[in-house]
């Protein structure tokens, strides 16, 4: 990290720990509206206060709910009109034109539908005030359904937060009725580039992109949004009566990608300077089979590239769940902080569009916890020697890198369908590092990971701001990795802070719930598996097989003979014997690298008996898809939080016995 980044850093947790958040530019709360707030400023705000009313929108802005307003100035709006329609002449006859939909600069010749793009751009259904806007995207899209972008800058010594690195916040924090209002000096816009075309618009990215384009990868990140997607509205199934809960229907369906991306300066620092350099590193670490043939999935440029992407938007803060805070809707704030206990790794599995495994990794317990790694090694020496260069790649937070060099300044992350993400070092999957070094070890997946479409669809982590705790229906079909076997679907929620869960979210499923997962592509071998549930009598199955007897679970202080359970403290060595009989009876302590919430209190899972683990079973995964099928034997809700995929040697080796985190 360098010096410039610890400033913006050191800055922005001062603006976030204090009042005096540049009061200068503050308006205190005066009781009005925006639409009131525009109105005694029309002076300053006319042009907008146009395009809203030219989108028929501006009567929103007086109604009752929670709004975040970027508003650009009068300057801001006909510098970008002016700007957008000089783009487009420039560009009309090129092979890829800018389709600005702005052909004049003047205002009274913009359309209604590029108003409406405009105000929509500026507009999001939820409140953020500036010391909730962290580096990487706003948890909530605008009303487009188009991420924001956050990242800070220094001007002249005064600190800056940006939106979508072009936008500067000028004027933030003006408190209204409905929401907040931040004064921009530059009117939003985003991209119309795709995964692809943004890495082909950044000529410091020329190498991987030309290796894009050799493999036509390209073509497999396209997608957006699924406009045959509809919505299904399972109001008459399930959680009728269950006091606090909102049932949600997810209402669109985008597909996304995030990109993990050297740099040509990281390829030439490693000798790469060409297309055909980097054709022979790959074949050096995928072999020669295909070769040539650039487009077919085995041939070594494709499988490096491939690897660098997996199928789901990853801003920089929601890679991992750190520092994640927001009101749930109940009078309450969820905060990742009460229930991530402090001094772990964070950590997280990805599958890659090669197949393979990435983790991703902010390390906590070392000096190095101010970062976010992939595939991060705690070792000296890689277990491949020939990999000390492409472990623990660093993933560089846009505001670092775009002061890195003078030609990246401009660089903002965020494409149509996607983002990209800079990395230090050439990203490489080498099966043997992997099995030997990064997952050997208990694998802890939170099931909502397995599930890549909650977020691209900002679900993940996330609960609205409306009435009551989120519970969206997870509709047949919307996600290639979960299958329902009859018609009773599941249910995500987040933002659950006192309910002892793994990231804070889970799946609860409806009485008669029968479906399965695909359980991640981890390296061939045999491994125990294992999952936290709790309440209810189910049937599990690996590939339609029977995992043992159903696991019946109701309520542990009256079972506890049936598990074996015993607090820590009721021991004379701390529970050691105790795990042992636990694990004889097929259960296990939750870990103690999370907070459950029993009588008012944060306590480790561990220490309470709400929050358990169930072996299922010992099996041999070898290559192709894998289910972890789950069925319901007694038409009971039940909760399903994580599973665990522990390779044997963790448990077996007398040595070094499993850790309890």
């Amino acid at each position: 990290m360098n010096k410039t980044t610890l400033v913006f850093i050191s800055i922005f947790l001062f603006l976030a720990c204090t009042d005096e958040i540049d009061k200068s530019n503050r308006f205190t709360f005066t009781g009005e509206t925006m639409a009131d707030f525009l109105l005694n400023r029309s002076e300053d705000y006319s042009n907008f206060i146009k395009i809203l009313e030219k989108a028929n929108m501006f009567g929103l802005l007086s109604t009752w709910g929670q709004y975040t307003l970027f508003l650009p100035t009068n300057e801001a709006v006909e510098r970008y009109l002016a700007e957008q329609d000089s783009l487009y002449w420039a560009t009309r006859d090129d092979n890829v034109p800018y389709e600005t939909g702005i052909t004049s600069p003047l205002l009274e010749d913009l359309s209604d539908s590029m108003a409406t793009v405009i105000a929509r751009t500026h507009l999001v259904e939820a409140r953020y005030p500036m010391a909730e806007m962290s580096e990487g995207t706003l948890h909530r899209r605008n009303f487009n359904y188009r991420s924001l972008g956050i990242s800070y800058k220094v001007v002249d010594e005064r600190f800056y937060i940006m939106i979508n690195n072009r936008s500067p916040i000028i004027g933030g924090d003006n408190e209204v009725e409905n929401g907040i209002v931040h004064i921009i000096g530059k009117a939003i816009n985003h991209t119309s580039r795709d995964v692809p075309g943004l890495i082909d618009e950044c000529g410091y990215f020329s190498l991987f992109s030309a290796a894009l384009k050799e493999t036509g990868f390209a073509d497999s990140l396209l997608l957006d949004r699924d406009e045959d997607y509809v919505p299904i509205n399972y109001s008459d199934m399930g959680f009728d009566g269950e006091a606090g809960y909102l049932r949600q229907v997810l209402e669109t369906k985008f597909f996304k990608y995030t990109g993990f991306i050297e740099t040509d300066d990281v390829f030439n620092s490693n000798g790469i300077y060409t297309l055909d350099d980097l054709k022979v590193l790959a074949e050096k670490w995928y072999g020669t089979n295909e070769k040539g043939n650039y487009k077919n999935p085995k041939n070594a440029l494709y499988k490096f590239v491939s690897y660098h992407f997996v199928p789901r938007e990853l801003a920089y803060n929601d890679i991992l769940l750190y520092n994640i805070r927001y009101n749930n809707g109940r009078g309450k704030s969820f905060d990742s902080e009460n229930i991530m206990i402090s001094g772990f790794d964070r950590y997280d599995y990805f599958e890659t569009m090669q197949g393979a495994l990435m983790k991703v990794t902010k390390p906590l317990s070392t000096t190095q916890g101010q970062d976010i790694f992939i595939n991060y090694s705690k070792r000296e020496m890689p277990f491949n020697p020939e990999m000390r260069n492409h472990v623990n790649v660093r993933i560089i937070p846009q505001t670092e890198f775009c002061n890195m060099k003078k030609e990246y300044a401009e660089f903002s992350s965020l494409a149509l369908n996607g983002i990209l993400h800079p990395i230090d070092k050439i990203l490489i999957y080498n099966e043997d590092e992997m099995v030997g070094n990064i997952l050997n070890e208990r694998m802890r997946f939170d099931l909502a990971a397995l599930i890549p479409e909650l977020q691209c669809n900002k679900v993940r982590y996330y609960s609205p701001t409306k009435s009551g705790y989120s519970l969206y229906y997870i509709p047949e079909n919307y996600s290639k990795n979960l299958k329902y076997h009859q018609s009773r679907p599941l249910l995500y929620s987040a933002g659950l802070q006192y309910h002892g869960l793994y990231f804070g979210d889970s799946f609860a499923a409806v009485r008669g719930f029968d479906g399965s997962f695909k359980l991640p592509n981890v390296p061939p071998r045999t491994y125990e598996i294992r999952i936290a549930l709790n309440i209810g009598v189910l049937q599990m199955y690996i590939d339609n097989k029977v995992t043992g007897i159903p696991v019946e679970f109701y309520d542990p202080e009256s079972e506890k003979e049936k598990i074996g359970y015993v607090y820590d403290k009721d021991t004379d060595d701390n529970g050691v014997e105790n795990d042992k009989q636990m694990r004889n009876h097929g259960w296990m302590k939750a870990p103690d690298s999370f907070n459950g919430y029993v009588y008012n209190a944060w306590v480790p899972a561990r220490n309470t008996q709400d929050c358990l683990r169930k072996i299922l079973t010992r099996i041999y995964l070898g290559p192709g898809d894998h289910w972890l099928r789950i069925k319901d034997l007694v038409e009971h809700v039940f909760e399903i939080d994580y599973i665990e995929l522990v390779p044997l040697n963790i448990i077996n080796d007398p040595l070094k016995p499993e850790d309890r985190h």
